[in-house]
């Protein structure tokens, strides 16, 4: 897990980020003097490093808080282009010399502007795990609140808006979830309620007996996160306000940058970092590929314009790896014209944020991508029952973290777990009661394994572990300390209150094993050896 950097530290090298950009200035004054008089003795021989140069200050400066200067930088960079298309244009070399000079003399003169701060540390904001409910049907708010209790979280219930709102006068929860009628009253009437809620950005979901557009439409109004109709399992709201929580706090939101501006991409860096985003910043091209496998990131800003490869060549590449096909490729560039985009984007980009860009605009653009992109993912990749990845996708991170160590040397950890008497569960209390045990594990595994952990359902009652950079006995050590939290877990079902158990087969990737399907079926048998001892363990290979 990354060291999470203090906002003294991200401020003392967004001061030396800016002191080395002080620097790169003075040293491309330097170089926009000496071309200008090159260019006025008909020597195009730097044109294309003008038009390098020029590009990379039309994206860097405004970042840095220079627009001014990025602006007739970007002018540079359009003239430079026009001279380079017809080069005995007398007007268009005109037309750059007075660029350059206009851009030097700006720099020259107005050192005040270089050197005025330009960066404000963005606090990342954790949350405390409080949720209120005011909901009418008492039965369900306890199940639901016996569930949440289970996991960490912190529950206070109202049976009236006026309660909750004099509540809110002494705390404020994470999430409220209300009921949007109770008795005669409506939610949406509730104005007061309704701004502080929105006021302090707590998060909402709303249960509601209505499903129409008017009703949805005020959901909407209201910023609700979630709608449910009726009075939903309470599996399933546990998994959204679970997701809802990990959102929150943004975990395992993980940024890789490539950009040919080293200097740029830091400062790119230490501001998503101080809005909690982990950043990976990568130096070459040719590595990129390596990087990605390594970090796994969720989103990729790539640079458009880069000296060896461009950034649609970059991006071509990704994509011939199937493991990172579903990578969020953003191109991030000063590139202004609309049929260049499109043309970058068809080699396999997602879409396009145009440089410069303010530090908030800069982490609003890369949390709603991210977000976005973890809504598709889920989609895609999770199971709806449980909200882990499906059986293909757990495989998929298996391989890949197989492959990891095989370049790094490091060992990793598999498990299988499978509930104990399943079928009994089923046979005596029915399916939905089953189905509430299967999401309860899986919204222990969830909440209790590492972050850099995860946990796919394999199949039935089945679920795949995978723990990066663990050994066998911490391992085992965290498998058991699930195994005592589960089994104390009371569920209720028509026959009565009833608990579960459940097994558990691991395996170290130090075995040397051939390949990730070997290891896979190496943990299975484990699992059938915890099994056969009487269940309620977790086994390690070795120790069979």
């Amino acid at each position: 897990m990354p060291i999470k950097k203090s906002p003294e530290d991200i401020q003392l090298a967004m001061k030396s980020l800016q002191a080395n950009f002080e620097q790169i200035l003075s040293q491309k004054m330097s170089f926009f003097s000496a071309v200008s008089l090159s260019l006025r003795q008909h020597d195009f021989t730097e044109l294309p490093e003008i038009v390098s140069q020029a590009h990379q200050l039309a994206g860097s400066c405004g970042s840095f808080g220079l627009h001014f200067l990025g602006r007739l930088a970007r002018q540079i960079e359009v003239n430079a282009l026009l001279v380079r298309e017809s080069s005995d244009s007398d007007i268009a070399q005109l037309n750059l010399c007075e660029a350059i000079d206009h851009f030097v003399k700006e720099l020259n003169q107005d050192r005040s502007v270089v050197n005025q701060p330009v960066v404000k540390t963005l606090d990342a904001v954790k949350t405390a795990q409080d949720v209120w409910f005011v909901l009418s049907d008492s039965d369900f708010r306890s199940g639901l609140e016996a569930q949440l209790t289970t996991f960490d979280f912190t529950v206070r219930s109202f049976s009236s808006y006026a309660d909750c709102k004099l509540a809110l006068k002494e705390r404020l929860p994470a999430l409220l979830f209300c009921a949007t009628k109770l008795a005669d009253e409506s939610l949406f009437s509730q104005d007061a309620l309704l701004d502080c809620v929105v006021q302090n950005k707590t998060k909402l979901m709303l249960c509601s007996k209505e499903d129409d557009f008017e009703t949805r439409a005020n959901a909407v109004r209201h910023q609700a996160q979630a709608f449910f109709v009726g009075l939903p399992d309470t599996t399933h709201v546990l998994q959204r306000i679970t997701r809802l929580f990990d959102e929150m706090n943004f975990l395992d939101k993980k940024v890789s940058i490539l950009d040919d501006d080293l200097l740029l991409a830091e400062h790119y860096s230490w501001v998503l970092e101080s809005a909690g985003i982990e950043v990976q910043v990568i130096e070459y091209p040719d590595q990129v590929v390596s990087d990605l496998l390594s970090f796994k990131p969720d989103l990729l800003l790539l640079d458009m314009h880069m000296p060896e490869y461009s950034g649609s060549e970059v991006s071509g590449v990704i994509r011939q790896y199937d493991s990172l096909s579903s990578l969020h490729i953003t191109f991030l560039s000063a590139e202004y014209d609309i049929q260049q985009q499109l043309q970058a984007l068809s080699f396999g980009a997602d879409d396009f944020i145009t440089k410069p860009i303010s530090n908030q605009n800069l982490v609003s653009a890369v949390k709603l991508r991210l977000a976005r992109n973890r809504d598709i993912k889920s989609l895609i990749e999770r199971d709806s029952l449980t909200g882990l990845v499906r059986h293909g996708a757990i495989k998929d991170t298996v391989y890949s973290e197989f492959e990891r160590v095989k370049r790094s040397g490091e060992h990793f950890c598999v498990a299988m777990v499978d509930l104990d008497h399943f079928k009994s569960v089923n046979d005596t209390h029915g399916h939905a009661v089953g189905d509430i045990v299967i999401s309860t594990i899986a919204n222990l595994l969830q909440k209790r394994l590492r972050r850099s952990d995860r946990a796919g359902r394999y199949g039935g009652e089945e679920f795949l572990v995978v723990l990066p950079d663990c050994s066998a006995a911490n391992a085992k050590r965290l498998l058991e300390s699930l195994l005592s939290a589960f089994k104390n877990i009371q569920f209720s079902g028509p026959e009565g209150q009833f608990t579960c158990t459940f097994s558990a087969g691991l395996v170290s990737s130090a075995g040397g094993f051939a390949d990730s399907d070997t290891l896979i079926e190496a943990a299975d048998q484990a699992l059938y050896q915890a099994k056969h001892n009487g269940r309620n363990q977790v086994v390690i290979l070795e120790d069979m």
